[in-house]
């Protein structure tokens, strides 16, 4: 996981270094006017294993769903990824808030958005397949 969270670092840090140019990112670390550490639990595994799990036990075509597998994740990803921009411009402008934001309110967004990603993924992966989408009574609806 370490070469994971070195991207992660990476990523983040060239985003927000085109905001706050003092900003470098060694290790895991980003640092500037504030600096975090993005460590294990900062890479949303829990969203994405969440995520994988779900796509995985629905039924569609497999390259359907391999393809929404990997545009699911590359979605979770970047969803983290503005997350970990966010914290750290909360870090810079309202350090008090950076606690709350980080453990109550990002983890819940990230899972809001994996259950959304969820829906949208496997809307486009049984489309046009004559699979049932929705049963409603003794008749299915498939999806359009």
């Amino acid at each position: 996981t370490a070469s994971y969270l070195w991207l992660y670092t990476r990523l983040v840090g060239a985003a927000i270094r085109v905001f706050d140019p003092v900003v470098t990112a060694h290790g895991n670390v980003v640092a500037g006017r504030f600096t975090m550490q993005i460590v294990k639990s900062c890479d949303a595994m829990e969203a994405n294993i969440l995520f994988a799990a779900a796509m995985l036990a629905f039924s569609a075509p497999l390259w359907r769903k391999f393809v929404a597998l990997l545009a699911g994740l590359f979605g979770l990803v970047l969803a983290n990824l503005v997350r970990l921009f966010v914290l750290y411009w909360v870090g810079v402008l309202a350090p008090s808030a950076f606690e709350f934001l980080h453990y109550d309110v990002w983890p819940l967004l990230l899972i809001a958005f994996a259950a959304l990603d969820f829906v949208v993924c496997v809307h486009w992966a049984r489309r046009g397949n004559g699979v049932p989408l929705v049963l409603d009574g003794a008749e299915p609806r498939v999806a359009a």
